[in-house]
C-alpha cells in the first residue's frame, strides 16, 4: 500500500478553502445564511478551471440559500459567501428577494414542519 490513492478512488479537495482564489470581493456583508442566489449564466467552457464557480453556477441554477451551497460544496460558510459575493459582483450570480422573517408562531410552524420532514 503506497497511501496514493487508486485510479477509482477520489483524492478529495486538492486545494485548502483559503487558496481559491478571488477576484474582487471586499466581503460577504449584505450576505447572511438564508441568502438565496440563482445562478446569471450557465457554465462556460473555461469554468472548470475554477471548479467551485463552475459548481457554484451549476448548484444555483435554481435558486439556493449561502448555508445550502456552503454545504454542497463542502466549503466553510466563510469561504462561500466570499466566493459567492464575488460572483455576484462579477455578475455571474444574482441575489434573490428575501422571503419576510418569520416570528413567533410563524416561525415555530415552519420549524415544526421541517422537523417532520426528516
Amino acid at each position: 500500500m503506497s497511501g496514493r490513492p487508486s485510479a477509482q478512488e477520489s483524492p478529495g479537495r486538492l486545494v485548502r478553502p483559503f487558496a481559491i482564489g478571488l477576484d474582487s470581493a471586499r466581503g460577504a456583508t449584505g450576505l447572511d445564511l438564508l441568502t438565496r442566489v440563482a445562478a446569471a449564466r450557465a457554465p462556460r467552457p473555461g469554468d472548470h478551471l475554477r471548479p467551485e464557480r463552475e459548481a457554484l453556477l451549476r448548484l444555483a441554477e435554481q435558486p439556493q440559500s449561502v448555508a445550502e451551497l456552503s454545504a454542497h460544496l463542502g466549503l466553510p460558510l466563510s469561504v462561500t459567501k466570499l466566493l459567492v459575493t464575488d460572483m455576484i459582483e462579477a455578475g455571474d450570480l444574482r441575489a434573490c428577494a428575501t422571503a419576510p422573517a418569520l416570528t413567533g408562531d410563524d416561525l415555530l410552524h415552519v420549524l415544526l414542519e421541517g422537523l417532520r420532514a426528516l
